[in-house]
């Protein structure tokens, strides 16, 4: 079931978002993600700049990222999101192996829903495969983090 908007985790867990971002026009490919808490706090976001070009391996990296950035910084059961179906299906389906590292739920959300991860993608970055940690939001994303909260403060 994809997610039409962005929902709180569950407590003591941390959300991850992550989105891949191809521009046909520059061929530039990168990721990005965030990590968030279960009050709707930012945590950490990162994003790099890629040298792959099927979109199927940018999003795995983006997981990959994602799920090495949380279990870095201690988490031990995370809630992935990403917008590419494909990808979630086979996580789900146990076609992909993750060793016991702590529990985690992959969902398929919306783009609608998705939208800080993907900003944080098109971020500009030169240095290829160089991830970049961000502790505080950048201004492109704060106006975004805001709307997710409101939305949740509408379903209530």
């Amino acid at each position: 079931m994809t997610r039409k908007r962005w929902h709180l985790s569950a407590t003591g867990w941390v959300k991850i978002n992550v989105d891949g971002s191809v521009s046909r026009k520059s061929s530039r490919v990168a990721i990005g993600g965030v990590l968030r808490g279960p009050s709707d706090g930012w945590l950490v976001g990162f994003r790099m700049r890629t040298g792959m070009f099927d979109i199927f391996s940018i999003e795995a990296n983006v997981v990959l990222e994602g799920l090495k950035l949380a279990w870095n910084r201690g988490f031990r059961q995370a809630e992935l999101e990403c917008d590419n179906v494909l990808l979630v299906d086979v996580l789900r389906n146990g076609l992909a192996t993750i060793s016991s590292i702590g529990e985690i739920k992959f969902r398929h959300i919306s783009r609608d829903s998705n939208k800080v991860a993907d900003q944080l993608a098109k971020m500009d970055e030169d240095i290829i495969n160089c991830l970049v940690t961000l502790e505080d939001p950048p201004l492109s994303v704060r106006d975004l983090l805001e709307k997710d909260i409101y939305n949740l403060s509408m379903d209530e």
